[in-house]
C-alpha cells in the first residue's frame, strides 16, 4: 500500500481512496487498479527485462509514440506522464511504474476485423513514409527443431524499402479491451515498423488459425489504409520473429505459454502455403503501397 502511495505521488495523483486491487493476467508486469480523487487508474510495475541496458530509453521513445497516438484520437487508455519528468517512467522503491487512465472493457474479445480497423487507425496517426524496414531477426530458430528453422528461414529476407510507421508493435488480444470500440493496450513495444508486417501478424494473431479469416482481414486493412499486403512469405518475418523471442523467454519463466508459442510456430510452418495463397477474386498484392 505504502509503495502504491509512493508511485501516485510521482504522478502527480493523490492517495487511493480504497486499497489497490491487483489484477491478474499479466505475465510480463504487475498491474493494479487504484482509485483516487482524479478518477481511476492502472498502475504498473515493470517487470520483464526491467533490469536490462537501455531498457528506460526503450520505453521512454515508446512513450513518445504512445503520446502522439493518444492526441491523434486512437482508441487507448490515457498515459499519465510523470509531471517533474515529463516521463513515463517513475523509480519507487527500487522499481519502475508506469500510470494509465484506467479503460473498462472485455480482455481478448474482439474481431479480426476490429482489430484491423484499429491498427489502420495506429498506422494513419504513426508518420508513414518509405524507408529501410526494421529488420525482423529470430536467431536460435534452430533449438526448436527442423519444422521451425525452415519457417524462420523460409520467412526471412524483405525489400530495402517499405512503407515504415510508428506503430504499436504488440496489438494481439491480450493488449486490447473491447467496449463501446477496441482499444489499445501496453504501448511499451511501440516504435517504427513495416505497415505490412504488423498487419499480417495482427490479421494472423486474431484470425486464430483460419487462413480465410486472415484473408478478410488482410484486405480490410488494405481497404482501410490503402497499403498493398503481398502474399509472399516474408510478410510473415515479423510475426516467427516476435514469436520466436516469446518462446525463448516463456521457456524459462512459462512452460505452458511456451508450449502453446511452439505450437503456433509449427502450425504457421505446416499452413504457410494456405496464407499466402491470394484469395479469389483479386489476390492481395494490388499496386497500391507496401
Amino acid at each position: 500500500m505504502v509503495e502504491v502511495v509512493a508511485v501516485l505521488e510521482c504522478f502527480g495523483l493523490s492517495p487511493p481512496l480504497v486499497a489497490p486491487v491487483p489484477v491478474a493476467g499479466g505475465l510480463s508486469n504487475e498491474l493494479w487498479r487504484v482509485q483516487t480523487r482524479e478518477g481511476v487508474f492502472a498502475v504498473k510495475r515493470m517487470v520483464v527485462n526491467a533490469d536490462r541496458p537501455g531498457f528506460v530509453a526503450s520505453v521512454e521513445a515508446s512513450f513518445a509514440v504512445e503520446r502522439r497516438a493518444f492526441a491523434a484520437g486512437v482508441p487507448m487508455p490515457e498515459p499519465v506522464p510523470a509531471p517533474s519528468t515529463g516521463c513515463a517512467l517513475a523509480a519507487v522503491g527500487g522499481s519502475l511504474f508506469r500510470v494509465h487512465r484506467w479503460v473498462a472493457g472485455r480482455a481478448g474479445a474482439g474481431s479480426a476485423r476490429e482489430a484491423v480497423e484499429l491498427l489502420a487507425r495506429i498506422h494513419a496517426a504513426g508518420g508513414p513514409r518509405r524507408a529501410p524496414p526494421p529488420c525482423p531477426a529470430w536467431t536460435p530458430a534452430s533449438r526448436w527443431g527442423p519444422l521451425v528453422a525452415g519457417l524462420a528461414e523460409r520467412v526471412a529476407g524483405q525489400p530495402e524499402r517499405l512503407l515504415v510507421v510508428d506503430s504499436h508493435g504488440d496489438l494481439d488480444r491480450k493488449n486490447t479491451l473491447l467496449g463501446d470500440v477496441l482499444v489499445a493496450l501496453d504501448w511499451d513495444a511501440a516504435g517504427p515498423v513495416s505497415a505490412v508486417q504488423e498487419a499480417v501478424s495482427v490479421a494472423l494473431d486474431w484470425s486464430r488459425g483460419d487462413p480465410a479469416v486472415f484473408a478478410e482481414a488482410v484486405t480490410a486493412y488494405r481497404s482501410l489504409s490503402g497499403v498493398a499486403v503481398p502474399a509472399e512469405p516474408w510478410v510473415f518475418g515479423w510475426w516467427v520473429a516476435a514469436q520466436g523471442g516469446w518462446l525463448d523467454y516463456t521457456a524459462e519463466h512459462d512452460p505452458g505459454e511456451a508450449q502453446r508459442t511452439l505450437d503456433r510456430l509449427r502450425r504457421l510452418a505446416t499452413d504457410l502455403d494456405a496464407f499466402t495463397s491470394p484469395p479469389a477474386g483479386g489476390g492481395r498484392s494490388g499496386r497500391r503501397r507496401q
